[in-house]
């Protein structure tokens, strides 16, 4: 059963990735935005909207969905999967939020 150290480990194993406080809770976060909240209540991930609605669809009792305002956010009840899915899910939740590179503008052709 997988735990919020778990969670620290593979963040912070992850290119990029910065261990912050978060209103009193461990955060992890690429220099793009905050990707994973550890709660109480369970893992925060930040994901695209069509995947949060499957994974909703798929186990509304280990993905729970938490409304803040119109905002459907994923609060993943760890405690519920195997080590293997949830390092797959901060995988995830990382990449979405890692910045993408900035393609190299093309140099003028010496004459």
């Amino acid at each position: 059963m997988p735990t919020a150290a778990d969670v620290r480990k593979t963040a912070l194993a992850l290119d990029g990735v910065s261990e912050i406080d978060h209103w009193g809770r461990p955060a992890y976060r690429t220099s793009k935005r905050i990707f994973a909240v550890v709660r109480p209540d369970g893992l925060y991930l930040h994901l695209p909207e069509e995947r949060k609605q499957f994974l909703f669809e798929a186990a509304p009792d280990v993905f729970v969905r938490f409304m803040w305002g119109k905002t459907a956010n994923l609060i993943v009840q760890i405690a519920k999967l195997s080590k293997k899915e949830l390092e797959a899910l901060v995988r995830e939740a990382w990449q979405d939020a890692t910045p993408t590179p900035k393609a190299a503008k093309p140099r003028p052709m010496a004459k």
